[in-house]
This record gives C-alpha cells, structure tokens and sequence, in this order.
C-alpha cells in the first residue's frame, strides 16, 4: 500500500513552547487501487455505491475490531476533517461508554479504500478503567470519606497498575509516557486539520483538570501539592503532529497569552483555507459557568485572535437572545466559494460571512434534524450545496440525505440511486467530502464497508 515517494522540505518554527519539525511535502505514500478508482470513475451524479470491505494498516494492532472496520465511529465523533495536503482523512475521539477511550489517531485513504493507524493507543484501551477514573478524579476529591465497596476497591487498584505503567509526570503536565492525552473524549466538531502547520486540532482533546487529582490519588499527596507543579500554560487542546506521528498537549507562550477558554463542549473548531486560521466557536451552558466565545487561531504564528461578530456584539447574545448564532453540539462546514460557514443544530441552520464578520439564521426546517452524535455534515464543492445525513428524528438508525444551497436558503431531498444510505445496529456515522474524488464518504461504527455518494458531475464526467 506504500511506497518512498515524499520529498521533503523541512522547516522550523515553535508552537506553545514546544519546538517542531514540518515539512512541505507531496500526498503520503499511499497507491491508488485501480478497482477502486474505476469504481469512484464511474459513479453518475445522484448515485450511490458501497465499496468492497475496507483495508487496514493497524500493524500489530489486532484487538477492539479494528482489522474488521478501522477506528470505528464513536460516540459525538462524526467529523472526519480532510487533508488537502494529504489527500486523506482524519479521525479520533474517544467514546463516552464503549469500546474505546483510545489516543489512536487513524487516516483513510479513499483511493485505495483504506484506514491506516498513524497512532496505536498508548496502553490499549482503558475503557474497562473508567469507574476507578471518575472516582479518583471527582468522586473522592469532592467526599474523600466515601465508602467504597470491595468492586471498586479493586477497580481502583486495576487502575493504579495501568496507571503506574503507561502515564508520568513530565514537563509540568501529566500524560501518557508517549505524550499523549489520557483517557480523551469526545471531539464534538471541535476537530479540525491545518495544512499550514501539519496539525490536527483537538479544541478539548482531554479533560486535563481530571488528572491532577488522580495523580496525587496515586501519588499520596495532596490536589494542591500536584496542581503547584503543572505548568499553567497548558490548554485543553491536543494537537496531532502528522509529519512526526506524535501528540502535542498546546500550551501557551505565557501564562496571560489571550487566548480561547476552551471549555463547553459541543464546541465546533473548523480551518478556514481562505483566512489559513481556524475558528474556535461555543455556545454551551452545559458547563459552569457557561462558555460562549468565538476566535480565530493561527497554529503556525500560535496566535489567538477574539471575534466580536455583528457589530461587537457577544456570542452569548447572538446565541441566546437574538438567536441568530447556534447553541452547543454543532456542526459546520465552509465554502470556499462563498467565504462562508456554515452550521447546523437540530432543525435550524446557520450562517456565518467570514468577511463581514456577521453570523445570521437562514432558516427553521422541521425536516432536517443536525445531530452531534449521528448526522454527518459537508460541503460538496462541486455541486456547490452542503449535505447533511441524518436520522429523521435524531434517534433512529436509519439515515436520510437533503442538501442545503446558500442560493436559496432552503433544503432539498435527496434519494440517492443505487445502494441505500448506510444503516448501523449501534452507534452513528462518521464522514466526509473528498475533493479529489467528488464524492461523500460515510461510515457506520460497525460498518465495514464506506458508502460513496456523487452529487453532481465531475468536471469531464
């Protein structure tokens, strides 16, 4: 599947303190399928096809299914951002029950219909660990005399062992021995890529607040003794270094650097090609106090900038009073034609004019139903619409597509002909659009096989 074919131009620059090789270089090694290129070749606007089963390069890496079917979709993780640079898509997340809570960063290559692991799972999957997780990082901090019963004594204990083998304490923060972030949840659609900087972008890549408590669990200290040794100017985002293979936890220059809060979840963090910065946007009262924030960041200058859409108005008034910017558990997607994005939430949709800076409500369609754990959202920049596929009522397994135009500001149904929008028993969808093969690309958690969608014709078709 591979071959040495990438030429290298290597520069340096430093990103949260942290000091980076990146490079210019062509598409990864990865060699085009002829069955499969022929496949994507004739597929007709408005058509539909399953490819054959996937492939995976996972190397030894041979449990949680992953030969079956790559990553898997997991739970508030349906966004596969692509890589232009790359001609591939991204993917990771971690699941909010099971099977996984994995650091393992994956790339699929759809022409040649393959997931490659570019990151294994530091210490496996420690899903079985997450009760002795919560209780030495909330439950016994908040009521340390809690009585445990002999199960989660045990459980503790199980953790201590994993914990002790695959996690230290290294330049102020708290990681896995290889530098990744311990026990991640979900990415929501705050997971972006930057081509700029080689970058995958995880707004909230882990919940770093949670490990300073089970260290000094472990540790025999006390919250305050491990707190004074984190470095403060580590964030909640993680970045994934695709020329190295390596986790980043971001901090920043200083302690004051302005930068975004990085709380809420739900959040949405998208790269916009036109302004070569991505866009940090929540709205969520789902955390104390409540988060709403929007900002421009520029990964390669490691610079912050706060938006102060329509006029300088908040984000919590366009959110909550004026209604004209969404809430949390969003999804967005950018035109590049347009200079806009766009988002969607349960029935509402929305723009946002990058120019203009101005964020505006397009239209209320009971029919549509944006769902952060389900649906998948793209722009077809050929046919120059966003697609959505979702489930009706945001609750079924079954999907159905419709296409919104900024033209006209409404949706439009759409029965794909050929093999029928994917059906998964558990769990949602995963997806994106690929430019170079005009199509839509969607997966289920325990799919096996990619669902390819054509829209409109590619040029010369």
């Amino acid at each position: 599947m591979s071959s040495v074919r990438a030429s290298l131009v290597v520069s340096f620059f430093v990103v949260g303190f942290v000091s980076i090789t990146t490079a210019q270089a062509d598409t990864p090694p990865y060699r085009d399928d002829p069955a499969i290129l022929a496949a994507l070749r004739d597929l007709k606007p408005g058509h539909a096809v399953l490819l054959p089963k996937v492939n995976v390069e996972c190397g030894d890496e041979d449990r949680f299914g992953f030969p079956r079917f790559g990553p898997g979709q997991r739970d508030y993780c349906n966004k596969m951002p692509y890589a232009a640079d790359r001609g591939t898509a991204l993917y990771a997340g971690g699941n909010h029950q099971v099977p996984h809570r994995m650091n393992d960063v994956w790339e699929y290559h759809l022409g040649s219909n393959t997931w490659h692991m570019l990151y294994g799972p530091d210490g496996g999957n420690p899903t079985k660990h997450k009760g002795a997780y919560f209780l030495t990082s909330r439950t016994l901090v908040r009521k340390p005399d809690t009585v445990l019963t002999d199960k989660q004594k045990q459980q503790i204990e199980d953790y201590r062992a994993w914990w002790n083998e695959h996690v230290h304490f290294k330049d102020g923060d708290i990681k896995t021995k290889n530098g990744g972030p311990i026990m991640p949840a979900h990415t929501w659609d705050g997971f972006t890529y930057d081509p700029r900087a080689k970058r995958l972008l995880w707004g909230m890549g882990a919940k770093a607040a949670a490990q300073p408590a089970t260290w000094a669990y472990y540790a025999g200290e006390s919250i305050e003794e491990t707190i004074a040794k984190l470095d403060p100017r580590y964030t909640p985002m993680w970045m994934f270094n695709l020329i190295n293979k390596k986790w980043i936890h971001y901090k920043t220059k200083a302690v004051d650097t302005p930068r975004a809060a990085l709380r809420g979840m739900g959040a949405t963090m998208h790269y916009i090609p036109d302004l070569g910065k991505s866009i940090w946007y929540v709205a969520a009262q789902n955390v104390s106090p409540a988060a709403y924030e929007m900002w421009a960041f520029d990964a390669v200058a490691d610079k912050w900038e706060e938006l102060r859409p329509n006029g300088g108005k908040s984000v919590s008034e366009l959110a909550t009073k004026l209604k004209v910017s969404p809430m949390s558990e969003v999804q967005v997607a950018y035109s590049t034609k347009d200079r806009k994005l766009v988002a969607v939430l349960k029935h509402d949709t929305f723009v946002y004019d990058i120019d203009a800076n101005t964020w505006s409500k397009a239209v209320t369609d009971e029919r549509v139903f944006g769902h952060d754990a389900k649906s998948v959202f793209v722009y077809d920049q050929v046919a120059d619409v966003f697609l959505l596929a979702f489930p009706p009522d945001g609750r079924g397994k079954a999907l159905k597509l419709a296409s919104f135009s900024l033209r006209t500001k409404k949706w439009t149904f759409i029965e794909p002909v050929g093999a029928p929008l994917p059906q998964t028993k558990y769990g949602g969808y995963m997806g994106y659009y690929d430019p170079v093969h005009n199509a839509t690309v969607i997966q289920g958690r325990y799919n096996d096989r990619m669902w390819v969608y054509r829209h409109a014709a590619t040029k010369g078709q």
